[in-house]
Order: structure tokens, then C-alpha cells, then sequence
């Protein structure tokens, strides 16, 4: 009996270690860019960190698996974005408004290791805001240009955050590389901006660039930030005081220097539809890690609003055919159930084709109008 018991304690034991890992993914996969400028070849640069937000290195195309529009893809090659060879442009972004100004000297230090820690052919910017927007030094891969831009930050006033975003992605327009980012340090209150949130993250989506940021302090608009990056690719990194913000930075380093280069062929080509890619990381041991992302087939650098205004527009047209269907047939049964009783109260009532046939196309169009009306005045 007691060694029944001392097996009984064992296997519950080992069953408790074991369900934590089966039960949640210690991995997380982000989707930083879907490239369709190749259709039907699709190019996917992707993350995947573990539990710490520490880069997965070494994965095989043996542990990834893609679905596109819920269909299984062949995974064309999966490989080091280094090994193409192309270059990694990053915009630097700083909140320098009066909330940051205690940390913004640990913040120029942590950014100046950050500098150095990526590859000599990568490019860099440098924008500071706070009521204003000034690039400090635009794409270079020159070190020491970009040192002294950050040492130069000084303290200011309000914070346009949003601004700064749009101003950053101006930068990339002459940057010929794929492997593009935006990383902004700010607390996430906006205060000050012309353009809105919705504007910054259409231009960011239009452009294919994500944003990564790191929250500083306790009074942190999450929130916003978390927006930015969960519809870009991003993501957040929170540091409490401006000690951990060093390490923060290296995480997002490694990250950037480490994605992966997805590459398959889809079955379609330019469609200019929504579709939904999901890439799945399973390890041995513990829950697949899942990424998603919405794309739209157009063979442009990422979501243009001109693409979505197209597929709004042609929703709405047949959204209205839909609703003038449904009215039309209301319209029909109606008709018939009119005939039905006229004939019920009134035997001696001879139906000429002529009138059957206006009842029938007058309701139609009635039940089509009405249709139509009901569906506008819902909304």
C-alpha cells in the first residue's frame, strides 16, 4: 500500500510538471511582414522568442507549419533574414517630452549600445519629439553620426507621438530593404499630435513597417502602444525604471537581427482580398506557438488604404444587392400571399395575367426599397 501511495504521489507529481507545459506556449510567434510584391510568392520575416523574449534560434522548416485561409502550405525555405544579405534599417524614435525627462540620460546611454550591437551594414534614424518632430539624423549606417544625435536629445515639453510615427515612416520611402522597423521609447500619451492614432497605424500598415516600443515607468498608456504594435507586427516591452531599459534594447536587437525568412507559394495571385496567414511553431514538449496576420493580395508593400477603401466599397455594394435580394423576396411572398387571400374572400375574382404580373413586379420592387431602407436606418 505505501509503495501504491508513493507511486500514486510521483506520477501526480510528474503529471503537474508536465500539464503546464502542455497546456500554454512557452514560445511566441510574430509576424513581422507579409511581402506579396511577388505573388503568387509570398515572403514572411518572422520572430519567435521564448518565454523571457529571448530570440529562438536554429528552428527548421521540420518545426514550422503555415495555413493560409485555413489550407496547409508547402513551406518553401525557411532561413536567416541575414543570409539574403539585406540590411536592416531602424527608426529610432524618443519620447523627449517633460514626463521623460528624468531617464532620458539612462535612455541615451541604453540607445547607444543599441547602436552598436546591430551589423555594421545596418541603417539607423534618429527622430526625437515631444510637441514637435525633428529628425535628429536620417538613415545612415555612419556610428558616430548616430551617437552624437542621440547625446544631442534634450528635454522638452507635450508629446506628439503620432506625428513622430508618420515622420519616421517618411524616412523608409529611399530605404531599398524589406527588413524595416520602427522602435519608439515613450510612456504612450499622446498629447499633442495633428495626426490621430487611426492615421499613424494606416500609414504604418500602408508601408509594411512594424513597431516595436519599450513603456517606460508606471503611468503608461499601454493601451496605445499595444495597438501600434499588435497591428503592425510589433510588439511591447514595459521597463519599470530606466535601469532595465538597457536590456530591453538588446532584447529588441536580437530580436530584429534574428528574424526568420519565410518563403511558399500561395494558390492564388492578385486578388485584392483579405486573406489570413497563421505560421505555427511546435516544439517537443510544450504548445505549438501560433502567429497571425490578415494580408490583403495586392502586391503592394503592405495594406494600402486605397486597397481597403476598394474592398469597403465593393463590400458595400454587395451588402446593398443582399439586403435588396432579401426585400425583393419578401416582396414575392408577400404578393402571393395577397393573391392567395384575394382568391380566398373573392372566388368569383378572375385573375388577368397582366394584373398578377403587376402585383408581383410592384411588390418586388417594394420589398427590394424596403429592404435596403431597413438595412440603412439599422446602421
Amino acid at each position: 500500500m505505501r509503495t501504491r501511495g508513493w507511486a500514486g504521489l510521483l506520477a501526480a507529481t510528474a503529471l503537474a510538471l508536465v500539464l503546464p507545459l502542455e497546456g500554454a506556449p512557452q514560445k511566441t510567434v510574430t509576424l513581422q511582414r507579409v511581402d506579396v510584391t511577388r505573388l503568387p510568392d509570398i515572403e514572411v520575416y518572422l520572430t519567435v522568442t521564448d518565454a523571457k523574449g529571448n530570440s529562438v534560434l536554429g528552428l527548421t522548416e521540420f518545426e514550422v507549419s503555415v495555413g493560409l485561409d485555413d489550407a496547409p502550405q508547402k513551406i518553401g525555405a525557411l532561413t536567416s533574414a541575414l543570409s539574403g544579405g539585406e540590411f536592416l534599417a531602424v527608426a529610432l524614435l524618443f519620447d523627449r517630452s517633460g514626463s521623460m525627462k528624468k531617464a532620458l540620460d539612462q535612455t541615451k546611454a541604453a540607445a547607444e549600445q543599441f547602436i552598436k550591437r546591430l551589423s555594421v551594414d545596418d541603417r539607423m534614424a534618429v527622430v526625437g519629439f515631444d510637441d514637435k518632430v525633428r529628425v535628429e539624423a536620417a538613415f545612415t549606417a555612419d556610428r558616430t553620426a548616430l551617437q552624437t544625435a542621440v547625446r544631442g536629445l534634450a528635454p522638452g515639453n507635450d508629446t506628439a507621438l503620432y506625428d513622430a510615427i508618420r515622420t519616421a515612416l517618411d524616412l523608409f520611402k529611399d530605404v531599398a530593404t524589406k527588413r524595416q522597423a520602427i522602435l519608439v521609447l515613450s510612456d504612450g500619451k499622446d498629447t499633442r499630435s495633428k495626426a490621430t492614432a487611426d492615421e499613424a497605424l494606416a500609414d504604418a500598415k500602408t508601408r509594411g513597417v512594424p513597431i516595436f516600443a519599450l513603456a517606460l515607468g508606471d503611468l503608461v498608456n499601454e493601451a496605445a502602444l499595444w495597438r501600434l504594435a499588435d497591428e503592425t507586427g510589433g510588439t511591447v516591452l514595459k521597463a519599470s525604471r530606466p535601469e532595465e531599459l538597457l536590456l530591453l534594447y538588446q532584447k529588441i536587437a536580437d530580436q530584429l537581427k534574428n528574424q526568420y525568412l519565410l518563403r511558399f507559394t500561395s494558390t492564388f495571385g492578385r486578388d485584392d482580398r483579405w486573406h489570413k496567414l497563421r505560421v505555427e511553431v511546435a516544439s517537443a514538449g510544450e504548445a505549438a506557438a501560433v502567429g497571425d496576420r490578415d494580408f490583403i493580395s495586392s502586391f503592394g508593400l503592405g495594406v494600402s488604404r486605397d486597397v481597403i477603401s476598394g474592398i469597403e466599397r465593393r463590400e458595400e455594394k454587395r451588402d446593398i444587392l443582399v439586403d435588396a435580394a432579401l426585400g425583393a423576396l419578401g416582396g414575392l411572398i408577400l404578393s402571393l400571399l395577397l393573391l392567395v387571400l384575394l382568391r380566398l374572400v373573392r372566388r368569383d375574382l378572375t385573375f388577368r395575367p397582366v394584373l398578377v404580373v403587376g402585383i408581383v413586379v410592384l411588390l418586388l420592387l417594394l420589398g427590394g426599397i424596403v429592404g435596403v431602407l431597413i438595412k440603412e436606418l439599422g446602421a
